[in-house]
């Protein structure tokens, strides 16, 4: 009785959507929705949205079947987890469906569809063909097609798999939107791919004779994996990147090339080939980014100018040799931005024609040997860490200078830098000449961490009749014994000074004379910072003839129990990690004219 009269109110009432569901993840489970209620149901003629999810029949309710169709309005058809059904709807009979939408229906093995704007057939293991009651339809008003898990399928219409295919490249989905074929091993698709203006997506991941491919409407397009989206849904040891042994206009000429602005080739294990008539096709590309390719792979011989808009180039854990990356450095006549990481077999790296360079990165490159950028007229940043470069010759347009972890460096050339605002050494051991310090007159900031060998350098520059690096701003050490040097003697307006301890550094309790001397001889400094000094005990007991100083930081130095005299001037305390015997002195020292602030808070 309740059947019958929820049939009736179905049948009476114009509704436009209807869902039937049961929740249902086993085929053996009782509560799949039973065939009679289905059945039973009787929808409006006007309906127009139907989902039918858990549904445990083999065949079509009658109302959706044959010439007993009813709901003839029907637009949107999803079916969904019905595990036992085997003959679809005759579709064809359903002159106003626009989106279908097949999922989780493990015993279809044949459908066929009119023409449609949305077709989605995802894990549909059995099914084998998918044919088109109008090709030439289909094709002309498809917008989005999805296909994902669907192992068994062979035949798909639309891509000529079973019939010739007449329908001219340019005319081959014209309307196309989204293309996303998933895991269809044993799918053919051809190339190339639509060039519909209207395209945002195109994704192909383990489909035969065909690379992993991802394309977003951004203009972005990523050929192999990339190691920078994680998808839950994906197979880890998807290994589809690696059929891919030459990039070349095939795979390159679709999704309106013209207009791509970024390529990513990742993960392609084989890859020995690229085209530069492939990429010449890409004549707004702006950003280049080759990664984890690790054979070595050649070039083409490129056309002029053949990268006539990159702006941007990175280049990976990759194989690469100089000789193929200088033909891309020489085809690329408005490059910005060269980053280069893991290339263990580039040693040479000559930048004659980058003429446009202004940031260049180098990491871990380990055979680079010696690198000269006087022709880089418009370089304003270096970086280089962990890289092998002994022999570093600057740029006069070279602004910001970073060399981190070099253990191989020896000489650095700094004549030329006389624009250089910023220069930061980390961990370069074993450096012998620095040359060009008197040159930097332009230097802003300098931090020098772990560079036992830059003490030598430092303390053999001669002393100048004039002030040294006169608008350094910024200094920032790990070792007392710098201040002793002649070159910190000369830097006579400087305005922040940062000792920061790596490590468990120095066991010393106090500074030396001679480096508290060198210290009180920076009497333009405003801020000075203690970091990190485990074992020291004492501050410098001068610490008062320091005029200047406004700011007063200890940081993590938990020996220091007692303040010395402060400079009248000083306006701010900080202390962070300290014991308490400090943190009570330093509230006694409290004003109006003194702020106390410790472990983050102010005490007055």
């Amino acid at each position: 009785m309740a059947l019958r009269k929820a049939a009736l109110v179905l049948e009476n009432l114009h509704v436009e959507n209807v869902t039937c569901s049961e929740p249902s993840t086993s085929i053996e489970t009782e509560k799949c929705l039973p065939t009679e209620v289905l059945e039973g149901l009787e929808p409006h003629k006007n309906l127009k949205h139907l989902q039918i999810s858990g549904y445990n029949g083999a065949t079509s309710p009658s109302w959706l079947s044959g010439y007993n169709i009813s709901v003839t309005s029907l637009q949107t058809l999803h079916l969904e987890n019905c595990r036992k059904w085997r003959i679809l709807p005759s579709l064809q009979r359903l002159p106003l469906l626009t989106k279908l939408k097949l999922s989780l229906m493990p015993k279809v093995v044949k459908i066929s569809v009119p023409s449609l704007e949305e077709l989605v057939l995802i894990k549909l293991p059995m099914l084998e063909t998918c044919s088109c009651t109008s090709m030439r339809e289909l094709n002309s008003c498809l917008r989005i097609l999805k296909i994902k898990n669907c192992p068994a399928l062979r035949v798909f219409d639309l891509f000529g798999n079973r019939h010739k295919f007449k329908i001219e490249q340019k005319f081959w989905l014209p309307r196309l939107c989204e293309l996303i074929i998933h895991h269809c091993p044993l799918l053919v698709v051809p190339r190339p791919l639509p060039s519909s203006s209207t395209v945002s997506r195109i994704s192909m991941r383990g489909v035969s004779k065909f690379p992993r491919i991802d394309s977003q409407s951004c203009g972005s397009l990523t050929i192999g994996e990339n190691p920078e989206v994680y998808d839950s849904d994906e197979d880890p040891f998807d290994k589809s990147a690696d059929n891919l042994s030459v990039l070349d206009g095939n795979i390159l000429a679709f999704h309106n090339p013209r207009f791509l602005t970024e390529l990513i080739i990742s993960c392609c294990q084989n890859l020995t080939s690229i085209s530069f008539k492939g990429l010449s096709q890409l004549v707004s590309l702006k950003k280049l980014r080759i990664l984890h390719c690790p054979g070595p792979f050649s070039f083409d011989v490129p056309p002029d100018h053949a990268l006539p808009s990159l702006e941007h180039l990175g280049i990976f854990s990759c194989g690469i040799a100089w000789e193929c990356l200088s033909l891309i450095l020489q085809h690329a006549p408005a490059l910005m931005e060269l980053d280069l990481c893991r290339c263990p077999k580039l040693e040479s790296l000559q930048l004659n024609s980058c003429t446009t360079l202004q940031k260049l990165s180098i990491q871990n490159c380990e055979s680079l040997g010696t690198l000269e950028l006087h022709s880089c007229t418009a370089l304003e940043e270096l970086v280089i860490f962990g890289s092998a470069v002994c022999v570093l010759e600057g740029s006069e347009s070279l602004r910001k200078l970073h060399v981190y972890d070099n253990p191989y460096l020896k000489s650095l050339h700094l004549y030329s830098c006389t624009e250089l605002k910023e220069l930061d050494i980390f961990c370069c051991t074993s450096p012998s000449t620095i040359e060009g310090f008197q040159s930097l007159g332009s230097l802003r900031s300098l931090r020098l961490r772990n560079c036992c060998g830059l003490h030598s350098c430092l303390e053999s520059l001669p002393v100048q009749d004039y002030e040294l690096c006169p608008q350094l701003g910024v200094l920032e050490i790990d070792e007392f014994s710098f201040l002793a040097t002649s070159f910190c003697r000369q830097l006579t307006s400087l305005q922040s000074l940062v000792i920061h301890c790596r490590g468990e550094g120095t066991k010393a309790a106090r500074l030396t004379d001679d480096q508290e001397r060198g210290l009180l001889l920076l009497d333009s400094l405003a801020q000075l910072q203690f970091e990190n000094y485990k074992h020291l005990k004492y501050l410098p007991a001068g610490l008062h003839r320091l005029r200047s100083l406004q700011v007063l930081l200890i940081s993590n130095c938990p020996s220091i129990s007692e303040l010395p005299d402060l400079p009248p001037s000083l306006q701010e305390l900080r202390i962070i990690y300290v014991c308490e015997e400090l943190k009570q002195q330093s509230k006694l020292r409290a004003s109006s004219k003194l702020k106390v602030r410790i472990d983050y808070e102010y005490v007055n």
